[in-house]
């Protein structure tokens, strides 16, 4: 039968509600989900991590359309520098807001451009930062932590020129789920590392047992103590000792 009079025909299946990017996702919830499904697989066969965290922000921004910019900071352990990817210059510029998450797990912030200092926050650093985000047009950002409360690895950060561009469900969803994909990226490099560490120590002492003719426990010693006086880490003591018995 022929619809009502006034009512639309189509099915609300058939065209997506108004209102943003952020609101298409949730009516093609299943359509979105593979493309958080395709970003993991090509971030688990990534070279390094640092090409998974620029496979993120180049992602969050073309293939999921949930912002206009973003940022992500990370490392692989305590003791090692940080990685970085940004989608261009200004999300370079803006990723020190880092320092204001503190122990907060996310952080929302939407502003109107005309009055940026209207805000919940009184410090200067924080209302001077609010103040560069609206010259470079940003009306809207979020902050997610990368990681578990036990084990933090990082931030990801999203800009937007829209002062609504964060009101749904889907940015959140995506940085969980970007969290939990890098987080495992790292802990592979980290294997890998380890396994690789593991290969140089070996190589090392066998080199030195057979060199010096010294047991185990003592070329095991000699190496830890070499490592200890030149506060140089133990792999890349190894290192030298295997290079130099291949010259």
């Amino acid at each position: 039968p022929p619809p009502p009079p006034g009512e639309d025909p189509r099915s609300e299946d058939a065209s997506p509600p108004s209102g943003g990017r952020a609101d298409r996702h949730e009516a093609e919830p299943l359509a979105f989900a593979r493309r958080l499904v395709t970003l993991a697989e090509r971030m688990e066969h990534s070279a390094a991590v640092s090409d998974a965290a620029r496979l993120v922000v180049d992602a969050l921004v073309d293939d999921l359309a949930l912002c206009d910019r973003a940022s992500v900071v990370a490392r692989t352990g305590r003791a090692s520098p940080p990685f970085s990817a940004h989608t261009d210059d200004v999300a370079e510029r803006l990723a020190d807001v880092t320092t204001f998450l503190g122990g907060t797990p996310r952080l929302h912030v939407t502003m109107p451009a005309s009055a940026p200092a209207r805000t919940a926050y009184s410090d200067v650093a924080w209302r001077r930062f609010l103040e560069r985000l609206t010259r470079q047009g940003v009306h809207a950002m979020y902050a997610a932590r990368l990681g578990t409360d036990r084990q933090r690895i990082g931030t990801v950060v999203l800009y937007s020129a829209r002062a609504d561009a964060f009101d749904g469900t889907s940015h959140a969803i995506a940085c969980d789920y970007v969290s939990i994909a890098l987080r495992h990226r790292v802990e592979v490099t980290n294997l890998g590392t380890a396994l690789e560490t593991r290969g140089l120590i070996g190589s090392a002492m066998g080199i030195l047992m057979e060199r010096r003719r010294l047991s185990e426990t003592a070329a095991w010693e000699l190496l830890s103590r070499a490592s200890q006086n030149h506060n140089i880490r133990l792999a890349e003591i190894c290192r030298r000792v295997v290079e130099s018995s291949q010259r």
